[in-house]
């Protein structure tokens, strides 16, 4: 058994239990059969929200630890041509937070 479980460990695939060592959201173990020791982090996540009515940042925090983190989700509109020239670029506007993206040029 014991040359069984060192040839797992040489693979990779270690063992043994994982604990939660206070508030934290990392997991370690200790290999039972290599001594090893790993350590893992997971958070449990709770759902995004944007942080003001007219702004695209939103922000989440892990309910374990109180880790933060952050990202920017727009609203965008349509597609739409800026004029109506031959190649004119399209352009789409937040709805939110009302910034504009912009193709270079679109040949229709």
């Amino acid at each position: 058994m014991n040359v069984l479980r060192r040839s797992l460990c040489a693979a990779g695939l270690h063992s043994g239990p994982w604990s939660h060592p206070g508030a934290r959201c990392e997991s370690t173990r200790v290999c039972t059969g290599c001594g090893r020791n790993d350590e893992v982090v997971q958070h449990t996540w709770g759902a995004f929200a944007y942080l003001a009515p007219d702004r695209c940042e939103q922000m989440r925090r892990c309910t374990r630890c109180g880790t933060t983190q952050t990202r920017t989700q727009h609203v965008w509109g349509p597609w739409l041509y800026a004029n109506t020239e031959f190649d004119a670029p399209q352009i789409h506007r937040c709805r939110r937070c009302h910034e504009t993206e912009k193709t270079r040029y679109t040949l229709r």
